[in-house]
């Protein structure tokens, strides 16, 4: 005698861990989900298909089907040989690749300082960023980074609490890591310039955007006034002297108010007062120049004492003083113009 339930396989239900939810799902792509969720619906039910019959029941491309079901094989959600598909189990999948046999007496382990400190750190991130239900992966990932960059425990909670308007994920963490990492940040005393040096520079940062009616800034753009603020070490009230000068140029641009700056930067000019006397020194000797070309009565033939050769060209040659050193050479107000006004 053969005895068989007979129910309707749309009002039964599947299991779904929640090792899945909280490992796999956010980093899971919508596709990719769909077809998974349709795979345990079918494993539970043994309903035979194919990737045709899948991308017809989800209204999707079969090209589609194919890029999830890739996905879900690198995640390690299903494993295939040939035309079979296999669900592995998630739990023991789990224990598999993240726990190893213990190898230190229980009573060692926990004697050890850092090992004491390191569990708190991960215990108060979890807590705090994610409902106390942080995966295993986040564990080692955190335990990796910390050790890789030499970060104490504080400053990788101080990253953490940093990011957490941002979508927590791990490749985005990874990055933000390195980055800090790349910057020398290892302490809480590094760690809280860097803060304050970063609010400075995003007010910075928005009044050139501000001036310049940009929203929002290109990452390139970006990179400029990072390289103008970290590395130049100027503030808006120099860079807003270069945004200034070019101004009256030929097509101003990110380029040309990086020319300038960049220029100043060479010319050792550290500060605003510095900057304004190199102006106003260039324009004084660019008047100079005009006024002895033009005033010598043989037509504006003739060179004063103080004004450069024509033959020299604006801003290309150097006087020297009695002593014979080189004076700075000066620039004409067309410098700028003529050199990099074209094609910028």
């Amino acid at each position: 005698m053969k005895i068989t339930d007979q129910k309707n396989k749309k009002f039964g239900s599947v299991d779904l861990s929640g090792l899945f939810i909280s490992e796999y799902l956010p980093g899971l792509g919508g596709n990719a989900l769909k077809i998974y969720l349709t795979l345990i619906y079918y494993a539970k039910h043994e309903i035979k298909s194919d990737e045709q019959a899948i991308a017809n029941v989800l209204g999707i491309d079969v090209s589609y089907v194919n890029a999830g079901l890739i996905e879900l094989e690198s995640k390690g959600l299903i494993s295939r040989e040939g035309s079979e598909i296999f669900l592995p189990d998630l739990i023991e999948k789990h224990v598999r690749d993240n726990y190893t046999p213990r190898t230190v007496p229980r009573t060692e382990a926990s004697d050890d300082p850092s090992h004491v400190d390191r569990t708190h750190l991960l215990r108060a991130i979890s807590d705090r960023f994610f409902g106390g239900q942080m995966s295993q992966t986040w564990y080692n990932d955190i335990v990796l980074w910390a050790d890789t960059y030499g970060f104490c425990d504080e400053v990788v909670f101080m990253i953490f609490q940093q990011n957490k308007d941002k979508p927590y994920n791990r490749p985005y963490m990874k990055k933000v890591m390195e980055s800090f990492g790349e910057r020398g940040i290892r302490t809480v005393e590094q760690m809280n310039d860097w803060t304050q040096k970063r609010e400075v520079y995003m007010k910075v940062r928005s009044k050139v955007a501000s001036n310049l009616k940009i929203s929002p800034l290109t990452v390139y753009q970006e990179k400029y006034i990072e390289k103008w603020f970290y590395e130049y070490g100027y503030g808006f009230d120099v860079i807003d002297l270069a945004l200034r000068e070019a101004a009256g140029m030929n097509k101003p641009s990110f380029n040309l108010y990086d020319t300038i700056l960049t220029n100043w930067h060479e010319l050792g000019l550290e500060n605003a007062a510095a900057v304004k006397a190199h102006i106003a020194e260039r324009r004084k000797n660019a008047s100079s120049g005009q006024a002895g070309q033009g005033g010598n009565g043989s037509g504006g033939q003739g060179v004063s004492s103080g004004a450069r050769d024509p033959k020299q060209g604006s801003g290309q040659g150097r006087r020297t003083k009695p002593g014979g050193d080189f004076q700075q050479r000066d620039y004409d107000s067309g410098f700028y113009d003529n050199i990099y006004g074209d094609g910028q």
